[in-house]
């Protein structure tokens, strides 16, 4: 097992200019963090930038039967490759999506996607209903093993298409291989004795992204061992509040601050972000990333994680799935 994070840095407001930082030996540039369809259109029509990998990560959502590789092969932004969450994992925990180690991640992204430490990364996912879904768990995955130069695509994969961007089906392009160098950020990434001692303690805000009525213990969690509810202290901030629901695109940063703060939510002070098995969670990071703050972690197990190992006095509002107490 290798280490997970625990203390909380804090970083100033986001500089979206591109700014070099130095990461012992390999430079990390960062990128804007939201591009949209023209600006990809641009960058890949003209041939000038050789450094862009363009990566579709898309996820079903709870209770969606869909196999995202096969709607991969049947349409993709052409040129991209499939990021597959539910493969490039820790298959060795019980819990449904926790990080791989960084050498594991090093060569998929190396080896598959062509990637390496100069690599512009533009990840996107084909979420129809909310228009971004799980693009932000590669965004933040990248982030955590060191690379800042990846940006998410505004409206996925649905907007390309809305602004007549190329597509294509079948097989996954071969890409020359790359070498990724990752290294390791502690800071981004919470695990359970973070989260249950914090809390505890009131040290931090945790946001829920998950819906109401899972959080609240109205509605079964997508897994059907697990009762839904929440960590006592935790406050429900749905992910899709970040979301035009006309265009299926971000909002404004200035927009972004005010849901959070509807929400009881400042943006300043310590912040742990969760959901159900630590999807929606980067979105929330990704959003919380745009108005300014880039170091607020994310709970990797969520609640999957923290259901099973929290004692009683920990959770609230739990709905045990039909005929278990």
């Amino acid at each position: 097992m290798w280490p997970r994070g625990l203390g909380v840095l804090r970083s100033g407001c986001l500089n979206v200019c591109l700014q070099t930082r130095w990461t012992h030996t390999n430079i990390s540039i960062m990128s804007q963090p939201l591009v949209n369809a023209s600006w990809l259109k641009a960058a890949l029509s003209n041939g000038s930038r050789p450094d862009l990998r363009v990566i579709d990560v898309s996820f079903p959502m709870p209770g969606q039967k869909i196999d995202m590789q096969q709607e991969y092969l049947k349409k993709h932004i052409a040129g991209a490759t499939f990021f597959s969450l539910g493969k490039v994992k820790d298959t060795e925990s019980k819990y449904a999506l926790m990080l791989p180690s960084p050498e594991v991640f090093a060569d998929h992204v190396g080896k598959v996607h062509g990637v390496s430490n100069n690599t512009h990364v533009i990840v996107y996912d084909r979420n129809v209903k909310f228009g971004l879904f799980s693009a932000c768990r590669l965004w933040w995955m990248f982030r955590v093993f060191g690379h800042d130069n990846v940006s998410v695509l505004d409206g996925g994969l649905e907007k390309w298409c809305s602004e007549d961007g190329a597509t294509a089906d079948g097989e996954m392009p071969t890409v020359e291989a790359g070498t990724f160098v990752p290294t390791y950020r502690e800071n981004l990434v919470r695990g359970f004795a973070d989260v249950a001692e914090g809390l505890a303690a009131k040290a931090f805000q945790v946001c829920d992204a998950r819906n109401a009525p899972r959080y609240n213990g109205e509605a079964p969690e997508p897994n059907p061992k697990l009762p839904s509810g929440h960590m006592k202290g935790a406050t429900n901030v749905p992910f899709f509040n970040m979301l035009d629901p006309e265009t299926k695109t971000l909002k404004s940063a200035d927009a972004i601050k005010e849901v959070y703060a509807s929400f009881g939510i400042d943006l300043n002070k310590p912040t742990i972000m969760t959901c159900g098995s630590g999807v929606t969670a980067t979105v929330l990071a990704f959003t919380a990333f745009m108005a300014g703050q880039q170091s607020i972690p994310v709970f990797d197990g969520s609640w999957t994680e923290f259901v099973q190992r929290a004692t009683p006095e920990q959770v609230e509002s739990l709905q045990f799935p039909l005929g278990e107490a």
